[in-house]
């Protein structure tokens, strides 16, 4: 599972792979540099600093390289026209020695010269590349940020209601916006910050090897426990981090639990409460928090100890060779000595970007979690495109239950005709809204099946399904925009003549044009700056420009004043016309013009009928308006 999120998330980097492989180069190309830099301590030790005691070196340094440097490059061009690649790199292994070589035999004035101008060189090289690597690999974290939010996002889009009602807001929120970033900088750590660390440790390891081979041996003996208790360290920050990630999650859907509810909040007075609550979930995080990062402050520190050791036995044991003359040279030892050391800070990086590493995989088991949950509803391949519904959608034994265990609906048999309006009435949770939400295919029944025109709605295109419906509820949902966007949702080539048609029938374009900016309004989040009433008729209006066949009115005036009411049920009187509709009421006055009502109780229906004859028939219909009026 874990080797397996790890090559996910590599593999989103599949789309750069070419800056990737130039980050890369210019990656290589500054550890080189850096390990070159450092070489360069050999000659000015050995043959500028000690150059009194080298009477020999009284040669020009074009003469002395014309000696070493300019045959290997030679062999260097006629191995490139060769083709040969082993024979290239052996030629172009050949370069460093010879060039150090020619400024060993030239004078010492000349080889200080060359020494200035070649670590100048390189170190403008080196931070080149560093700049190159960081331009290139910029694009890749951000295009991998922005695909893999748009995934996330796309596919949360594809997922049933079924999953949204389990899932918390903020929650969702979080993995799209935080895990995200944790999830980018491990794919910036693994592909560039590791492989960098890595070159540079081989660089200074294969410069410590060419120095002295037998120090090398003893610097390399701290390594095995060093990574050992690395390994050890990023298993418990890796626990950690999914842990913080979650409470993470959990006091960001309590701020958007919190916010949404701003008003009940104030109206019941209870801030001190939601503040003591909300200081409770922070304090959750916190703790975590706190305990990873101090795993994280523990893994350099500890390489770094490690490293002090490993330097306080290069120093005694390579002191001691040059003390006595045992064939290693000042110039030798202090190479040796800075490459070792050298050692240490990527050792200390790869401990570091290993740690980080695992807070990365930890969110993208979250993330990943997201994407890899199946929609209960899908789409059959070779789905049928519907025509406007002529003759009926009919429920054929249907029963279906959030939990399987406690069905909702119960064997429901039902014929709804084309261009018949049908009410549903009951009890609260005695099925209607469930009902409903069966039509559009918001969830799938469990037993049974619903008939479209004689084809059962599951071959059916889903979107060719959902655009004959026009679905308005009790809880309008619009969205912190202009009037004219929220009523052409979706249309941005509507015409504003369409939009003010669709408001007119909707009673909506009288309180529309006595807005600041009449359509051009922004009416906040929610449509928090419009009344009940109003943010109802905007909807009712969306429906009309969709102009569907099918209506399904969701209590969409049981929580209006009277006046607001009477102002949509003519809405709804206007829209219903000639349409095939069902309406859910818990005001019976809006049922009475429905061609049939339908009485549902514990996910069964128990009556049915016009208004006049369930009156006349004395039963739960009868009770219940006797109840309202």
């Amino acid at each position: 599972m874990k080797n397996n999120i790890f090559l996910r998330i590599l593999a989103m980097a599949g789309p750069y792979k070419g800056r990737v492989a130039l980050a890369l180069l210019f990656a290589l190309i500054f550890a080189v540099s850096s390990g070159a830099t450092l070489a360069m301590l050999l000659p000015i030790f050995d043959d500028v600093l000690g150059a009194g005691e080298n009477v020999e070196s009284t040669l020009s340094l074009d003469r002395a390289m014309s000696q070493t440097l300019l045959p290997g490059l030679e062999e260097l061009k006629n191995s490139i026209s060769s083709g040969d690649t082993s024979l290239i790199l052996e030629n172009a292994k050949t370069l460093p020695g010879a060039f150090l070589e020619g400024i060993h035999i030239s004078s010492p004035s000349q080889a200080l010269l060359a020494v200035i101008i070649t670590v100048i060189s390189l170190i403008f090289i080196k931070n080149t590349a560093y700049f190159l690597q960081t331009f290139f690999i910029a694009s890749v974290e951000e295009g991998m940020l922005r695909d893999l939010r748009v995934k996330v996002y796309s596919h949360l889009l594809k997922l049933d209601l079924g999953f949204f009602s389990v899932s918390r807001s903020g929650e969702l929120t979080t993995r799209i916006t935080a895990d995200v970033v944790r999830i980018k900088r491990t794919v910036t750590q693994s592909l560039i910050t590791l492989i960098r660390q890595i070159f540079l440790l081989v660089i200074f390891f294969s410069i410590t090897l060419w120095v002295s081979w037998k120090l090398t041996l003893v610097t390399i003996a701290v390594l095995p426990p060093s990574m050992a208790l690395i390994l050890l360290l990023g298993r418990s920050l890796r626990r950690k981090s999914h842990r913080s990630q979650e409470k993470m999650a959990d006091f960001a859907s309590f701020l958007t639990e919190t916010i949404t509810g701003v008003r009940v909040v104030k109206a019941f007075a209870m801030e001190n409460f939601e503040e003591k609550r909300f200081m409770k979930s922070v304090n959750a995080h916190r703790k975590y928090e706190i305990s990873l990062r101090r795993l994280k402050a523990l893994s350099g520190p500890m390489t770094e100890f490690l490293g002090a050791v490993a330097a306080g036995v290069i120093l005694w044991y390579g002191g001691n060779a040059v003390i006595n003359g045992t064939g290693m040279s000042p110039g030798k030892f202090m190479v040796f000595l800075a490459a070792a050391l050298s050692m240490m800070d990527p050792a200390k990086g790869i401990s570091k970007t290993y740690t980080s590493i695992q807070a990365g995989l930890a969110a993208g088991e979250r993330v990943f979690g997201i994407i890899d949950t199946q929609p209960a509803i899908v789409e059959y391949r070779s789905a049928i495109v519907p025509e406007q519904l002529s003759r009926s959608i009919r429920f054929e034994n249907v029963s279906f239950g959030y939990d399987p265990e406690k069905p909702v609906l119960k064997n429901i048999n039902l014929e709804i005709s084309s261009g018949e309006i049908v009410a549903l009435v009951g009890p609260s949770g005695g099925g209607k809204s469930t009902l409903a939400d069966m039509i559009p295919r918001f969830y799938d029944p469990d037993h049974g099946r619903i008939l479209f025109d004689g084809i059962d709605i599951r071959k059916l295109a889903i979107a060719g399904l959902r655009s004959q419906l026009g679905v308005v509820t009790q809880e309008t949902v619009l969205f912190n925009d202009t009037v004219f966007n929220n009523i052409a949702y979706g249309d941005a080539d509507i015409s504003m003549e369409r939009v003010k048609k669709a408001a007119e029938v909707a009673n909506a374009l009288e309180f529309i044009e006595k807005m600041s900016l009449g359509f051009s309004t922004v009416i906040g989040e929610r449509g928090v700056t419009l009344s009940g009433g109003q943010r109802q008729r905007l909807a009712i209006a969306r429906a009309v420009l969709k102009n569907p066949p099918i209506l399904i009115f969701d209590e969409a005036t049981s929580a209006l004043d009277t006046r607001s009411e009477k102002l949509v049920q003519q809405a709804i009187d206007m829209l219903v016309e000639g349409r095939t509709s069902l309406v859910i009421a818990h005001r019976l006055s809006t049922v009475k013009k429905a061609t049939r009502v339908l009485y549902v109780e514990d996910g069964r229906i128990l009556e049915e009928g016009t208004h006049e004859t369930l009156l006349a028939l004395n039963g739960k219909y009868h009770s219940l308006w006797k109840m309202q009026f």
